[in-house]
């Protein structure tokens, strides 16, 4: 019996402000390539969020909760600094109360750090299923150029036993020690950046590119042989600087944009764009998955497509359903949901 993904399903607020309300409220929008962005709801945040992506996993997988032996969550935008919501999720989604949780945070690498944590909770035989789930909302000062492509989202990923619609190849995480580009501090809400953009780009790229080299090298392929790559996607132009980088052609990250529609939907960017090729994606595909985290590290995912991936086509709504059903909003009540007056 093989162990991969059996299913996975997002979910994307539907307000969106575009970036002519910012330009009016502040002359400029400092977000290179993201058109508009996914609003919170008054009544949503990264849980609720997490909990719309799970069940669209569930039905897409065809596993009841009830036969969830983990759920891991992964943000940087928790509503709480000490409580577990895995535990929350696991209860919403109808999980059996004996279920391992955890939660992944401070880190924009924690989605994928999850699934793979996910995955080798099967791996060890630990259990039969597991739920990973990634939502984010980030949030920084609207004086601040960091707040202007920050959107959400989320994603959620069952994996376990069965025949899975996806198995992973191989797996490769790189680790640096680097200056807090992108951090917030104890006790802080608000999102700080150093300011210094040459830097932050530099150790992305050298984070990002060690990952996916050393991947690639472990899998005996070449930057051709993937279908689909999805990169961070911090703002519109920066994945297309580290695939040239990699030898991607445009034609193999382009799929999985999401940060021109979403904006940076923080931890849950990788997996919503790795959704978003899933849904595209025929048997025999490879797709390759890295993230990035500020401080600094990277995880870099090899994926095979497989035959079953055809019988879930249109089982729950996908990326692009939720991309087309939306609503604009003004800056004014932008920030009266944010919450920022």
């Amino acid at each position: 019996m093989s162990i991969g993904i059996l299913g996975y399903g997002v979910y994307i607020p539907r307000y969106r402000i575009n970036r002519a309300e910012y330009i009016k409220a502040w002359g400029q929008f400092a977000a290179a390539g993201v058109e508009e962005k996914a609003v919170l709801g008054f009544d949503e945040d990264s849980i609720t969020m997490s909990v719309e992506a799970s069940r669209n996993a569930l039905n897409h997988a065809e596993v009841d909760a009830s036969k969830l032996n983990a759920v891991y969550f992964a943000s940087t935008s928790s509503p709480y600094a000490e409580k577990l919501v895995s535990s929350t999720i696991a209860m919403a989604v109808g999980a059996s109360p004996r279920v391992s949780v955890a939660d992944f945070t401070s880190s924009t690498m924690a989605g994928t750090s999850a699934l793979l944590m996910g995955l080798d909770f099967v791996a060890s035989g630990r259990g039969h299923f597991a739920l990973i789930t990634a939502s984010d909302c980030p949030y920084a000062d609207p004086g601040e150029f960091i707040e202007h492509p920050f959107g959400a989202g989320a994603a959620a990923f069952v994996v376990g036993e069965g025949a899975p619609i996806a198995t992973i190849e191989n797996s490769d995480s790189t680790t640096i020690e680097a200056l807090g580009e992108r951090f917030r501090k104890y006790e802080e809400k608000s999102i700080e950046t150093l300011g210094i953009p040459s830097y932050t780009e530099a150790v992305i790229m050298k984070t990002v590119t060690s990952s996916v080299k050393a991947l690639i090298d472990k899998t005996g392929r070449k930057p051709s042989d993937f279908n689909f790559v999805v990169l961070p996607q911090f703002d519109g132009r920066m994945p297309s600087t580290i695939a040239r980088m990699n030898g991607f052609e445009e034609t193999q990250f382009t799929p999985s944009m999401i940060v021109s529609q979403v904006g940076d939907a923080g931890a849950a960017s990788p997996l919503i764009g790795l959704a978003k090729v899933l849904d595209e994606a025929k048997p025999g595909n490879r797709v390759l998955v890295a993230s990035y985290g500020a401080g600094a590290g990277s995880d870099a995912v090899s994926i095979n497509v497989n035959e079953e991936i055809m019988k879930r086509k249109g089982a729950v709504p996908s990326v692009k359903d939720y991309l087309a059903d939306k609503k604009y909003i003004d800056y004014i009540y932008y920030l009266k949901i944010k919450k920022m007056i």
